[in-house]
């Protein structure tokens, strides 16, 4: 599966399997056209996260292949934690 890393002003945001990358592209652009916006993605965990974009916050994407997390549904009724980032990566 593809994993996709959202980096927002230096800091890597996962986004949960079932997020559609070009939706989130396409709202983070209009947000920055609109001076400012709140961008509501999940990552993985299923946990939610508001992301505030403005022109001035660098916000770069990221793919790689990695293997599929079963836990990793996008279902915020079911969270889970990682023991690491280092762990989920590899």
């Amino acid at each position: 599966m593809e994993r996709i890393t959202m980096h927002v002003d230096g800091a890597s945001h996962l986004l949960a399997q079932g997020q559609d990358p070009e939706s989130i592209k396409g709202a983070v652009v209009q947000a920055a056209r609109d001076g400012a916006d709140m961008v509501r993605v999940t990552v993985v965990g299923n946990r939610e996260l508001d992301v505030l974009v403005t022109p001035g916050i660098p916000i770069t994407f990221e793919s790689e292949t990695v293997a599929d997390d079963p836990r990793d549904d996008g279902d915020l009724r079911s969270p889970f934690a990682l023991e690491s980032f280092d762990e989920y990566m590899e």
